[in-house]
Formats: structure tokens, C-alpha cells, sequence
């Protein structure tokens, strides 16, 4: 909902598009003159506003952003011990030494006005969506002796499954911090965002090639992009590397590389690409079978690849072609059969070529099965393992860390299933299924939990079905919370603990996969920790150290505390003190064609027909061989509401300025929110120009949009770059907890979406929502 206070802002910054280029051009004068924009009324945001006769002490210091998963490598300038300045590091590879828009926002994440500088107890026992906490400040020794004498009682009961961890996005090292406590305090349940993000894709590829990662794919040489849902300059990971290759890839290159996108919405990338084909909403995997059928039929496969390294193709060929024609096809997707034959061809033949996924195509019910009738296609034009195809990410090779110390209470905690009911029924390395926790929680099945910790989490904001993720966490006996701010998930918190941002703290990180090549990033603090925040590694110590016992002997001999355990962690890979001047390890250049060893799948091979997953069905206590198909395969999207009722179709998305650490608070991302659009500080709806006038809606007009499960407010934009049938709606905004720059700007669709996920790998679906639009 748009408030008075909010339409006065909008109308100020409503922007032509030549004002919106002006103004970006004036945002990044701004930050190389190393001022920070925006009304701010703290002194820390200005560090450079001290008398001129000062003595400047000016300073580079290397370490890595965390912004959103991509942690690439940053430098950060700082002049007096502030920070006032973020650039690409130029070692890196993986970005060439760039960096995306978010990473300088880390600025104002720094400098943030509503960071908490104390650990905060609750003194209002009622908990609620609009309560206030009362919080009032207790000391560390005060807060960290109640939430070790709470995890004492559980181990003390032998009952440490009863333990839920909930996990954000945190540094690799904290990560792995995280990891290991949960091991050894005995809780089965670590709930990661990840299970949020990405888990169709790495289905798909583990059904193919037997690896349950992202993937990564060689931008530099290849020469045809075929991108389903995927926002490459948007969202995509690793965003920065994508935006630098971009630019190579159509500009630098003798023959620029073609890039087609297939998306109901007319993206940020599908301005940039060569060709837009909009088609039907969940219908992906029919058109990547199509394009099988194609290329099958008129012979443009790679025979030498198909016959060497991979097996199951003849089933697969027997299936593309009797089931999906291009012109059968067309009459679900929407696209001319002509339009499928032609882009089919193109990707045979203008080789190397890559088929991307993004998850507005694979975040569906059914989505592990489009993921791999997608991933299919770059094995029949032989671009696995080559110059231009899809690269194997190599692993660096940290220290090893010693086996955690798993004593008796901890292997009876861990014998307990997980909260998501699957128990070992699920992927080798799957997340829990996160969409099914706020059930097991209400339903306090299988069994109930005494106690929750947050670790840079924001579920009620980021998950389908908020309500429900609100009534879960009201719910929970006790919650502690750690963050550097309060988010939505904190107001339910009866203990908040305040953790440093990623430019005041130790760590290591890495990207997820995309370079193919190995690379470290060291994080070292730039500035001191601002009041008393304290970093997750060193709060994961104190705790295991207080716990005594197999925790305490788990963390022993590991460093003792952030700065140590990351030294510890990264020795083996260069000199300590190189590697706070460098920031970036790189490993050994890239090796194609690594046939004989990359597949871990039963036969060694790329798998047209699924013996992983077929050998994983054997063994599982749920359902019969029937009920699963080892072939890719499209199935008619299940859609959650009535069609007559609800027209249309929810398709939310993610801009390129959403940033992912749980806050909008910082005037820079809000202030070009909408890039496409010219405008920020606000949500818009989209729907088609032709729908508008069916629907009797015109731009500008403020509207509901309802789903089966409840309805949110905001300004309408009709727009032809959207397909008739959905209604897009960014992500990022509509928060209630904190802070002048977010606090009730705009609406989440979260709100809205309800709950499904894909079955095999409990993928959270966020597309399949059906509503109605109509006037205020």
C-alpha cells in the first residue's frame, strides 16, 4: 500500500528515461567522488565531512562482498578508519575485477542508521506481527549465559534434535562454522535458504550428470545463449560475472554472440537480447523437449559426444519424437512451430552453445523434470566440458578440518529424522524441503521444538506464505536471533544478537559455480565493528566453549577465534600476509574435456535416462518405481487457485537491486529500484496493455491484486512486454520491521503466493499462483 507520506516522495523522483539515465550517470560521479547520497542525519554517514585541515590517512583493503551469494571480491577505500569507497578487486577472475551495483551498497549496509549495536532481550511475551518486542539491552556475558543454558538442557535430556537452526545468507565460513555446530551439538535440522533458491537446477543436473550443484558455464568463448528464465543481468549467479561476460560477449568479440530469451516477461536481459519469445507461463520443459524433437529429427546432434559419452539416448529419442512435435508443442507453449524449428536450429548449429536456466522456468511443481529436459540440450549439441559449454566447477582446496567431535547425546540428536518429514528420502545432498518447516512446526510433528536459532535468516519475508512462516515462529518456545538489524523474523525473537556486517568481520568465501576455475576471497575487516557487534564465527566458538563437552572439543584446535580459524582455513593456499594484501586466490587454469572422470553417475556418463535417480527410487520407503519418470518430461502445470475465479497468473521476479542479506534499507537500491520502469521507492503491478482494457484499468491506477490466500495493494503499470495472461510484481520490498528507507514502502508478493514445491527436490514453487486484479 502506497501511503500520503510516499505518494509526495513518488511524484518528486517519477523519472522520463533520459532523467533516469542522467541520474544514474550523476549516482556513479557521486560514488567516485566518495559521497554517499541521501538525506542522511548521522554523523558516520559522512565520513568525509570533518575539517579539511585534517591529516588523511587513506587506506585499500581487500575482501569480499555479500550482498547476494556471487561473494565476489571487492577493495574498499577507506580515509580516517571510514569506509567511503567499494571497487572490483582486480586479481579476481572469476568478474575480471568488477563488480555488479549492489556491491556499493555496502556503504550504506555499513553505515546503516537501524543497525543494533547490543544484544536485546524481549520483555513483551506476546509475540506478533505489529507487537512491539520492548526490547531493552543486556550484556553479552548475560545473553550468551541464556542461550548456553538452554542448549545445556537439551543435551542434558538428550534431546538436541529438538534444536532448529535457521540459516541466511552468511559467508562460506560461517557456513561451514554453522555446519559443523550442528553436528556436534546433534540437531538434524539446519534450515538453509538454499532450499528457497536453486535446488531444481541441481536436480536436474544430478539426474544427468550426477552432480547436485548449480551450473557453471564458459561465457567467454561461447557464441548462442538460449536463456529460460533466466535474468542473466538481473539475478542470476554469479551476477557480476555474467554482467562483465555481457559485455564481452556483444561487444568485444569479432562475431557477437547471439542471446535469445524465453520469458513471459519482458526482462531487464530481454532488453538487451537479440530475440523476446514470450511464452505460456510454466511451459519450458515442453519447449526444451521440442527442440530435442528438431534436433534429432533433422540429425544436427553431436553423434561423436551422444555415441562416446552418453547413454540413454535412445529412449529419449523415442520420446521427443512421438510426443513432442513443434507443432504439438506450440499449442501449449503459445510459439509458432516455425519459431521453435528456427531457434532449435540456430542453437545446433552456431556452436558452442549454451542452454541456461533461471528459476522463473524451474521453480515450478515440476520443476527438477524441466531442469533436466533443459540441461539435455547442451549434451546433444556436445557442450559439455568444451570452450563455450558447460564447465565442472573445481572445489579450492581448504584445510581440512578435523571430523567434529560427535559424542553419544549428538548421534542419538542426529538419529532423529529431519523436520521436513522426508528423512533420508530425498537427493544425496538436498537441502531440507524450507517450504515444508512452518507445518512441522504448527503441527509440532514429528516432533515439537524447544528451541531456534537465526543466523542472518528472514523466512516470513523471503518464503511463499508469510502468514505462515509468522504464525510458525510465534509459535516457538524460545528464538534467538543473529543479525546486524532487526529484521521480520527478529520481532519474533525473545533474544536478538547483534553480528557484524561483512565489511567489520573475518571470513573466507567463494562463488557459488560459474567460473569453472577455483578461487578464494579472504574477508578481512576494513573498519572496526561499529558498538558491540560481534561476528557468527567468534559467537559459534563462545557458545561451543560454554557448552563444553564434545561442542566445545569439536571447536578446539581450530584457531580459537574468527581471525584464527580463517588463517587456519586458508594456509595451504598462499602466505597469510599475501593474502590480505591480494584477497584473491586463483587456482590452476581451467582442463576441457574431462570425459573420463567428470560424470558420477552409475554409468559413467552423461544420462539421457536417469540411473541415479532410478537406483535412489529403489531404495525409498515412499511411493513404487511407478510414480517417478527417469526421462525428462513435461508435465501441465499444476496452478494453485481456480481459473475462472483467477484469470491470471502471479509471475514475481527479482530486481537487479534487491539486496539479499534480509533489508532494503539503503536509499541507493531503493532510489532505482525500477530500472525498467524509471522509478523507486515503491512496488508496481504489471499486466498487459490488452488485459488493462479488458479488466477496465489504466496506468497509474492503484489496484488489488488477490490470490486464493490473501491480497495485496499497489500502483498499476501496463506495459506490452508482459504476456496476457500473468501479473508481475517485484520482489524486495513491503517491509514492516525497521528502518526509514523500507519500512512500509511497497508490498511483498510473498504475501500473496501459496504453498507447493517440487517433489523431488522440494524446491519452493513461486510461480504457479493464480489471482485477479482489480481497482481500489
Amino acid at each position: 500500500m502506497v501511503s500520503k507520506a510516499n505518494e509526495k516522495k513518488l511524484k518528486k523522483i517519477s523519472l522520463s528515461r533520459r532523467k533516469f539515465l542522467k541520474l544514474s550517470a550523476l549516482t556513479g560521479a557521486a560514488i567516485g567522488a566518495n559521497k554517499i547520497l541521501g538525506p542522511f542525519d548521522h554523523p558516520t554517514a559522512f565520513p568525509l565531512q570533518k575539517n579539511t585541515q585534517d591529516v588523511l590517512e587513506e587506506k585499500w583493503l581487500t575482501t569480499s562482498c555479500l550482498n547476494c551469494p556471487a561473494r565476489c571480491a571487492i577493495r574498499v577505500r577507506t580515509v580516517n578508519d571510514k569506509a567511503v569507497k567499494i571497487t572490483g578487486n582486480p586479481l579476481s577472475l572469476d568478474s575480471d575485477g568488477k563488480v555488479c551495483p549492489r556491491a556499493h551498497i555496502g556503504l550504506q549496509v555499513l553505515y546503516d542508521l537501524g543497525r543494533i549495536h547490543s544484544p536485546l532481550k524481549r520483555m513483551n511475551q506476546e509475540k506478533g506481527k505489529g507487537i512491539d518486542p520492548k526490547w531493552v539491552p543486556i550484556s553479552w556475558d548475560q545473553a550468551l549465559n541464556e542461550v548456553t543454558q538452554r542448549l545445556k538442557s537439551l543435551r542434558e535430556r538428550v534431546q538436541p534434535h529438538k534444536l532448529l537452526l535457521f540459516e541466511g545468507l552468511n559467508t562460506v565460513s560461517s557456513e561451514d562454522m554453522i555446519l559443523r555446530f550442528a553436528h556436534a551439538f546433534g540437531t538434524p535440522n539446519l534450515i538453509s535458504g538454499k532450499g528457497l533458491d536453486t535446488e531444481t537446477e541441481k536436480s536436474g543436473n544430478w539426474m544427468a550428470d550426477g552432480h547436485y550443484t548449480e551450473t557453471a558455464y564458459d561465457l567467454d568463448h561461447t557464441n548462442y545463449i538460449l536463456a529460460f528464465g533466466a535474468d542473466v543481468l538481473e539475478s542470476s549467479k554469479t551476477l557480476a560475472r555474467f554482467l562483465r561476460k555481457w559485455g564481452k560477449l556483444r561487444r568485444e568479440k569479432p562475431n557477437r554472440t547471439k542471446v535469445v530469451v524465453i520469458n513471459p516477461r519482458y526482462s531487464l536481459t530481454a532488453a538487451k537480447s537479440d530475440e523476446w519469445i514470450p511464452i505460456h507461463p510454466g511451459t519450458d520443459g515442453a519447449l526444451g523437449l521440442a527442440m530435442g524433437s528438431v534436433i534429432i529429427s533433422e540429425n544436427l546432434y553431436d553423434r561423436d559426444f551422444i555415441n562416446r559419452w552418453t547413454t540413454g539416448f535412445d529412449s529419449y529419442k523415442k520420446l521427443v519424437l512421438s510426443q513432442y512435435s513443434p507443432k504439438d508443442v506450440s499449442k501449449i507453449i503459445g510459439i509458432a512451430p516455425e519459431v521453435i524449428q528456427r531457434i532449435a536450429r540456430e542453437f545446433a548449429q552456431t556452436q558452442p552453445a549454451i542452454a541456461l536456466r533461471g528459476r522463473e522456468s524451474i521453480a515450478w511443481p515440476n520443476g527438477s523434470y524441466t531442469s533436466y529436459a533443459i540441461f539435455c540440450l547442451n549434451a546433444l549439441v556436445g557442450s559439455i566440458d568444451i570452450p563455450g559449454g558447460i564447465l565442472y566447477q573445481e572445489n579450492p582446496k581448504y584445510k581440512e578440518l578435523p571430523p567434529p567431535l560427535e559424542d553419544e547425546i549428538a548421534r542419538k540428536g542426529k538419529a532423529h529424522p529431519s523436520l521436513d518429514f522426508r528423512g533420508t528420502d530425498k537427493f544425496p545432498a538436498a537441502e531440507i524441503v524450507t517450504n515444508q518447516i512452518p507445518e512441522s512446526l504448527l503441527e509440532t510433528v514429528p516432533y515439537p521444538i524447544e528451541m531456534a536459532m537465526g543466523f542472518n535468516s528472514n523466512f516470513n519475508m523471503v518464503a511463499p506464505s508469510t502468514e505462515r512462516w509468522d504464525k510458525a515462529l510465534k509459535k516457538l518456545p524460545f528464538y534467538v536471533h543473529i543479525s546486524p538489524f532487526i529484521s521480520e523474523m527478529a520481532l519474533y525473537a525473545d533474544l536478538v544478537l547483534p553480528s557484524t556486517t561483512y565489511l567489520e568481520e573475518w571470513g573466507y568465501d567463494h562463488s557459488p559455480p560459474g567460473s569453472g576455475f577455483a578461487e578464494v576471497r579472504i574477508k578481512q575487516p576494513v573498519v572496526k565493528p561499529l558498538g558491540e557487534v560481534r561476528s557468527i564465527i567468534d559467537i559459534v566458538f563462545e557458545m561451543s566453549r560454554r557448552l563444553e563437552g564434545g561442542p566445545a572439543k569439536s571447536f578446539a584446535n581450530m584457531g580459537d577465534h574468527s581471525e584464527g580459524f580463517v588463517k587456519f582455513r586458508t594456509e595451504t593456499l598462499m602466505p597469510w600476509k599475501e593474502f590480505l594484501v591480494k584477497g584473491v586466490w586463483t587456482g590452476r587454469d581451467y582442463e576441457y574435456k574431462k570425459y573420463g572422470h567428470i560424470f558420477n553417475t552409475p554409468s559413467k556418463k552423461f544420462e539421457f535416462y536417469s540411473g541415479n535417480l532410478k537406483s535412489l527410487v529403489s531404495k525409498m520407503r515412499r511411493g513404487t518405481e511407478k510414480d517417478y519418470n527417469y526421462l525428462p518430461s513435461y508435465k501441465e502445470a499444476k496452478f494453485l487457485g481456480d481459473k475462472e475465479k483467477y484469470p491470471l497468473v502471479l509471475l514475481p521476479y527479482q530486481p537487479l537491486l534487491v539486496i539479499e542479506n534480509g533489508s532494503q534499507n539503503y536509499p541507493w537500491a531503493q532510489e532505482i529500484f525500477l530500472p525498467m520502469n524509471g522509478v523507486g521507492w515503491e512496488t508496481l503491478v504489471e499486466i498487459n496493455n490488452e488485459t488493462a482494457k479488458t479488466l477496465k484499468l489504466k496506468d497509474g491506477h492503484l489496484v488489488w491484486v488477490e490470490s486464493p490466500f490473501q491480497k495485496i495493494k499497489a500502483r498499476l503499470k501496463c506495459s506490452e512486454g508482459v504476456h496476457p495472461s500473468v501479473v508481475v510484481i517485484p520482489f524486495g520490498q513491503g517491509h514492516y520491521s525497521y528502518g526509514k528507507w523500507q519500512k512500509g514502502i511497497g508490498v511483498n508478493p510473498n504475501d500473496i503466493i501459496g504453498v507447493d514445491y517440487d517433489t523431488l527436490s522440494g524446491q519452493a514453487a513461486f510461480f504457479n499462483t493464480r489471482v485477479k486484479v482489480y481497482k481500489v
